[in-house]
């Protein structure tokens, strides 16, 4: 029994070249030719054949829809694509749509008969070199899938560390609110007591009294404005940003002990840099911070009755500078180490201060993707305060 064919192409010759192969073949009946897809679909409803040969790309209805449509009709007929397109993209669609083979125009004289007669008889048929195509548009299918799975994985670890971040920042705001809530009543409690104070000096005309009550007030409204800037100062870390740039640390260490100069001289301090210091890169007006509450606080903590000796200096390693500020004086408890760049945090009450510059420092460091930390011995021991900062590129 021969296998009723429609031959469906838009350049008439070929359907006769096809025509001519399938009839030489014995085997085949050609029902009829047509070079639209509109009437491939009509033709196929009409005479159920057993399979139509269709071109991928012609006028009207392309093969992709015609093939669709045919499939979806009642009768069971097979239709098997010839293209001159050996394309991912029309392979996949043509094989989606339904048919049972992909052949390609060049090698249709010798593979023609075969693949008709393999499809006729429900059996797939794939031409090597589409087959290769498949293969590669494939591998490429696979290789975007795996790209955009690592993408989607990197977008959901970036995703969670902002999130870790933000748990970060969050704590880290409410901790900050609630020192800032305690401890700016302590200057208005002193405020508070000492107008108490003045009135009734006032009403008892006590005037070396009402001067010292004023005094204590205008101290008292002194220290909580500055801790109001330094809390302001705090705040800035982070969101309001310089451009980072290549500071020479010699000469920024040079500025800010120039600003201490009358203290240094006055109390004989020693300030001793063992060497020249490597560059960084960063904000130097916030890197000049650090250095100014450091040495400052050097300064501030001597030990009374012993000369005063400031160590400042720093060592790159690889991309990063290791910093220090090393002092002899009073020293800092083991146990108080980490505690000391907490917000608000003054180990001894008696000496003037905020207890935000630490913290300002730290926030400073880290936002330099740096560490900070400090190391004493104890008590009358000094204390040295470490720092890690970006290398300029000239010395990474």
């Amino acid at each position: 029994m021969s296998i009723k064919v429609i031959l469906a192409d838009d350049h008439a010759s070929l359907r006769k070249g096809f025509r001519a192969l399938l009839e030489s073949a014995g085997d085949f009946e050609i029902l009829c030719e047509t070079g639209s897809g509109g009437e491939a679909v009509a033709r196929a409803r009409e005479l159920e054949p057993d399979i139509v040969v269709m071109d991928v790309a012609m006028p009207g209805i392309n093969g992709i829809d015609a093939t669709r449509q045919i499939i979806a009709g009642a009768a069971p007929v097979r239709v098997l694509a010839l293209s001159g397109h050996n394309d991912g993209i029309f392979i996949r669609q043509m094989l989606e749509a339904g048919a049972r083979g992909y052949l390609l125009k060049d090698v249709a004289a010798t593979e023609l008969v075969a693949a008709v007669q393999a499809v006729a008889e429900g059996r797939i048929y794939v031409s090597p070199s589409v087959v290769d195509t498949l293969t590669y548009s494939f591998l490429s299918t696979m290789r975007e899938l795996q790209s955009s799975r690592e993408k989607q994985q990197q977008l959901l670890d970036e995703i969670r560390v902002q999130n870790q971040e933000l748990e970060r920042q969050n704590a880290e705001l409410e901790r900050f609110t609630y020192s800032v809530s305690h401890d700016l009543k302590t200057p208005l409690v002193t405020i508070r007591g000492f107008i108490g104070l003045l009135q009734r000096d006032l009403a008892a005309g006590d005037d070396e009294a009402i001067a010292t009550d004023i005094d204590k007030i205008t101290r008292a409204t002194d220290n909580m404005a500055r801790q109001l800037d330094e809390l302001l100062e705090l705040s800035r870390v982070g969101r309001v940003v310089s451009t980072p740039i290549t500071i020479d640390l010699d000469e920024m260490v040079a500025e800010v002990l120039d600003l201490f100069r009358e203290t240094i001289a006055t109390r004989g301090i020693r300030i001793e840099i063992p060497r020249s210091m490597p560059a960084v890169s960063g904000d130097a007006g916030r890197i000049f911070e650090i250095y100014q509450n450091l040495i400052g606080n050097a300064i501030k903590f001597g030990r009374d009755g012993v000369e005063s000796c400031i160590a400042i200096g720093a060592e790159r390693d690889g991309d990063r500078v290791t910093c220090f500020v090393r002092d002899n004086g009073i020293g800092i408890e083991t146990r108080y180490l980490q505690r000391i760049f907490n917000l608000f945090e003054r180990l001894d009450a008696e000496i003037d201060g905020t207890g935000i510059g630490l913290a300002l420092v730290k926030r400073i460091v880290e936002f330099h993707d740096g560490r900070i930390w400090a190391e004493s011995a104890g008590p009358g021991e000094g204390t040295a305060f470490w720092f890690t900062l970006p290398a300029a590129a000239e010395d990474a």
